[in-house]
């Protein structure tokens, strides 16, 4: 087998599971594995505790706007107070201008057809042929789930999970997309690192407003890269004596699985350099999308705030602790954006929330023109098999 996908090619479905030994590692591994009762309970409880954590968050945020116009009293600089009429979340909504939000809807394609043109080029490096037309209905596919249906079966656990399945190299499927993911979030950071030194040496935004992103910026820069040390370093983690604790990570043995196929993309660090230049691109049109429809709200807030604050924003918003980041995400554009009006702001969370329900709607014919997926346990299951296989001697 070459590893490479047609479009036409049938998804395995839990109807036509995997054979033979695989098949029987899968077996083997679900007897050692925690009580299936047991392990279902412990996600149920756990999808409720992330649920309360959005609903608190998202009672927290509503309780800090408006929902219908209100008035303020500002001072202005003559020492004279006057009284404004600002907008409130459902007024700023009514009265948005169309022709940006289409403008918006128009420049969020591509943030599709770029993240799947990246991921084709990292699994390219493994040796991994994906059509460019498959990549984007993958990639559709994983956006209406991470979308419709988020914190249950996952747009990256899916994509693997169905290139693996017509590939022989299924550890260079997992580490290819754990970089594409990788990626995308390193690049935010940088976008936001750039913007803020630019920022701060042109003066592009209010010193006051540039202590927050500063220091989030700071934290993101440390977090990755002690992660990434800690999962791709024995020396780092021998150093400091963190093996036991790697040990005991559900994606450790994803990464010792991975480990040669790792190295590809040290060998190769003109095709990451390149993926980290389509990232970039695709953040920048992120940006411009939620930019645009701020420009339809007629918000006061400048773009090079929108390049520092939304893909910090989102970095942030990634934490897993409320399904998709709801209530968490919100409640960010509130923080960040605290010089402007909470309610417009809010209604901007809201319109960049609800447009990847529109833009993701694709991935649903795609979901029902034939590609079905197996529960996400079968899915874990069975590509946890395959790299077990993989790790076997000959």
């Amino acid at each position: 087998m070459n590893g490479s996908l047609s479009c036409n090619d049938p998804l395995p479905t839990a109807s036509r599971p995997l054979r033979g030994p695989v098949i029987a590692a899968v077996g083997r591994r679900s007897y050692t594995a925690a009580s299936p009762v047991k392990s279902k309970t412990r996600h149920i409880l756990f999808v409720l505790v992330k649920l309360v954590i959005a609903g608190a968050l998202l009672a927290w945020v509503f309780s800090q706007v408006h929902w219908s116009e209100y008035e303020v009293q500002q001072v202005t600089d003559d020492g004279e107070t006057v009284t404004r009429t600002m907008p409130g979340v459902g007024s700023s909504l009514a009265g948005i201008n169309p022709l940006p939000v289409l403008a918006a809807f128009a420049v969020s394609l591509c943030a599709v057809v770029l993240p799947a043109a990246r991921w084709k080029l990292l699994l390219k490096v493994q040796d991994v042929d994906v059509s460019l037309w498959e990549s984007v209905r993958l990639t559709y596919l994983g956006m209406f789930f991470n979308t419709f249906v988020p914190g249950t079966v996952g747009g990256d656990l899916f994509k693997a999970y169905y290139v693996a399945k017509h590939t022989p190299n299924k550890a260079g499927v997992l580490v290819g997309t754990f970089v594409d993911r990788a990626i995308g979030m390193t690049g935010l950071a940088m976008l936001s690192g750039v913007m803020l030194a630019v920022s701060a040496a042109f003066g592009l935004i209010a010193p006051e407003q540039l202590l927050r992103p500063a220091v989030s910026v700071a934290v993101i820069a440390c977090v990755l890269g002690v992660a990434a040390a800690f999962l791709f370093s024995r020396r780092f983690r021998k150093m400091f004596h963190l093996q036991k604790l790697y040990g005991r990570l559900p994606i450790a043995h994803h990464i010792a699985a991975a480990g040669d196929a790792a190295i590809a993309y040290r060998r190769r660090p003109g095709r990451l350099l390149a993926a980290l230049g389509v990232t970039l691109i695709c953040h920048v049109a992120f940006v411009l999308w939620i930019l645009l429809l701020g420009a339809g709200l007629s918000l006061d807030v400048s773009w090079p705030q929108y390049v520092v604050y939304i893909p910090l924003i989102y970095v942030i918003g990634a934490v897993p602790i409320t399904p998709g980041g709801i209530g968490l995400v919100e409640k960010l554009y509130l923080v960040f954006f605290a010089a402007a009006n909470p309610s417009g702001i809010l209604a901007l969370a809201l319109l960049a929330r609800m447009m990847p329900l529109v833009v993701s709607l694709p991935g649903l014919w795609v979901f029902l023109s034939g590609v079905r997926p197996p529960k996400a346990e079968a899915m874990k299951a069975e590509l946890q098999a395959a790299e077990d296989l993989a790790l076997q001697p000959d």
